[in-house]
């Protein structure tokens, strides 16, 4: 009986040794195939999210950097201006650049010059322009130049405007990203100098 039992326990191990040195079914393959893909999917998503996360994450900082650095320029221009004047009463300026924000700066140099700026918004971008005079009239539309870029990624100045009579500016400012955020920045600042309209 016991040579028996041995002959049985040989013959199965025999079976099992023929069987593994057929590899693997079709079944475990295609079951270990689909558990390797759902895997593979799952890494591959979780890296996209985390990608695109910190894409939007450096857009809405450049956006921030962007907004927050046009406001405060604009505002120390306006604490620091001699006198605020209606775009209005420079001739032509407003047809020249019909998307500005309603008024120019003057401020008063210790070299007699007299500096007049304003902004408007062309291509997604907020210019600021600007002339310098030794005299104290106004300047003509045609004089002012130099073109220097405030801020890019802006859709909207639309309604940026002053209060002649509560001495008031209300900047606004709406910047997009190119992945669709969008960031709205508005301030209202208080007119200290003497104002011409």
């Amino acid at each position: 009986m016991l040579k028996l039992w041995h002959y049985y326990l040989f013959q199965n191990k025999l079976y099992l040794i023929k069987d593994r040195e057929q590899g693997f079914t079709l079944i475990e393959l295609l079951l270990s195939l689909a558990i390797s893909s759902i895997l593979f999917l799952s890494f591959y998503s979780i890296l996209k999210f985390t990608t695109n996360t910190c894409k939007i994450g450096e857009e809405i900082d450049e956006l921030m950097l962007n907004g927050q650095y046009a406001i405060e320029y604009i505002k120390k221009e306006i604490r620091q201006a001699e006198k605020i004047i209606s775009i209005e009463q420079i001739e032509g300026l407003n047809e020249k650049y019909p998307n500005n924000i309603g008024f120019v700066i003057m401020r008063h140099s210790p070299e007699k010059e007299y500096n007049y700026s304003t902004y408007y918004l062309k291509n997604n971008k907020i210019y600021r322009i600007a002339i310098n005079k030794s005299d104290a009239n106004l300047p003509r539309f045609s004089d002012f130049s130099g073109h220097n870029i405030l801020a890019e990624h802006v859709v909207s100045i639309g309604d940026s405007n002053i209060n002649f009579k509560t001495k008031t500016v209300d900047l606004q400012f709406i910047f997009k990203g190119v992945l669709g955020e969008e960031i709205v920045f508005k301030t209202k600042t208080f007119i200290r100098c003497p104002i011409i309209y």
